[in-house]
């Protein structure tokens, strides 16, 4: 296979601010290989930057039958998609036997933001069912009141590891009981297992790994630290290894979700093969940018992806 890298620029409609850093736009890159094409959202929380992928093409150019030398996830979901696209001549859905759904409901991100501009950006984003707000420890709890004073629906509570302490997490929980609240997405640190055991058995939230969550996991340990896992192509690795986390968590009794990172539709379009194994589906990440370079593979309508 004969590769080639593109890097893209994707700026933000707003200022993506989570609880460990803050961005006005993420640099991506695009590798193709015949007619294929895969997307690369690399991701400082796993020591990924433009650098390192730009190193690791060369790597493949000069050994391109060669696979895993060490690469970071996301350049390894890249290669490991485009092989099996040209495997499966394209039909990724029917060579995994993978369900193909005609519209997935995904949840629409709400990132962290001076409380006088929730308001508004719910007034511009109000076709959604589902939202996903962004929090840390600190200003978690008056951030989330803010939001659910202009709007009932459904909310995911996503921490990005940002409470430092059990206490303090559980003392957020007891302030929100009466929040619509679906469930909360990695509340502090993926070395924090002691905690998250402790938490599992007397929390009145579903927990979900994120942070913890790469390209495998200890099944019996998750299974008394989560009640599911949110599964991304950019730290699986690919298509096929995200499916067989997700038959692994199902096999252990937990939920699954499938994610993303800030990606265009072309990142979208690959994640959606998943959604027929999920409980939940968080596929905003296309929504978040101003310009869509891939805008085609993918629709919104009613809070829905569709795949074009």
């Amino acid at each position: 296979m004969i590769f080639s890298l593109e890097k893209i620029r994707l700026e933000l409609k707003v200022s993506w601010k989570i609880s460990r850093n803050e961005s006005l736009f993420k640099e991506n890159f695009v590798l193709k290989s015949g007619k294929y094409q895969s997307e690369i959202a690399p991701n400082i929380r796993y020591g990924e930057t433009p650098e390192r992928i730009e190193a690791e093409f060369q790597e493949l150019c000069s050994m391109p039958t060669s696979f895993d030398l060490g690469w970071c996830h996301s350049f390894k979901n890249a290669v490991s998609n485009l092989r099996l696209k040209t495997k499966a001549h394209g039909d990724v859905f029917g060579y995994l036997n993978l369900t193909k759904l005609d519209h997935v409901q995904t949840s629409f991100s709400i990132p962290i933001m001076e409380q006088g501009e929730i308001k508004d950006y719910l007034a511009q984003n109000s076709q959604y069912d589902i939202y996903k707000l962004k929090v840390s420890g600190p200003s978690a709890f008056s951030l989330l009141a803010e939001v659910c004073k202009h709007t009932d629906k459904l909310i995911r509570v996503d921490a990005n590891e940002g409470f430092t302490s059990l206490e303090q997490y559980l003392e957020f929980e007891t302030k929100i009981m009466n929040f619509n609240i679906q469930f909360i997405e990695q509340p502090f640190s993926s070395s924090m297992t002691y905690e998250y055991e402790k938490l599992l058995p007397i929390s009145k939230f579903e927990i979900i790994a994120d942070e913890s969550m790469e390209d495998d996991f200890d099944g019996e340990l998750f299974s008394k630290m989560f009640h599911g896992i949110n599964v991304k192509l950019m730290k699986a690795g690919g298509i096929e290894n995200a499916k067989r986390l997700l038959d692994k968590a199902r096999a252990h009794g937990l939920k699954t979700m499938v994610g993303c990172m800030i990606e265009s539709s072309l990142g979208i379009s690959e994640a959606y093969h998943l959604a027929g194994l999920c409980d939940y589906c968080d596929l905003d990440g296309a929504l978040l940018i101003k310009k869509d370079p891939f805008s085609k593979l993918i629709s919104y309508e009613n809070g829905s992806v569709i795949l074009n």
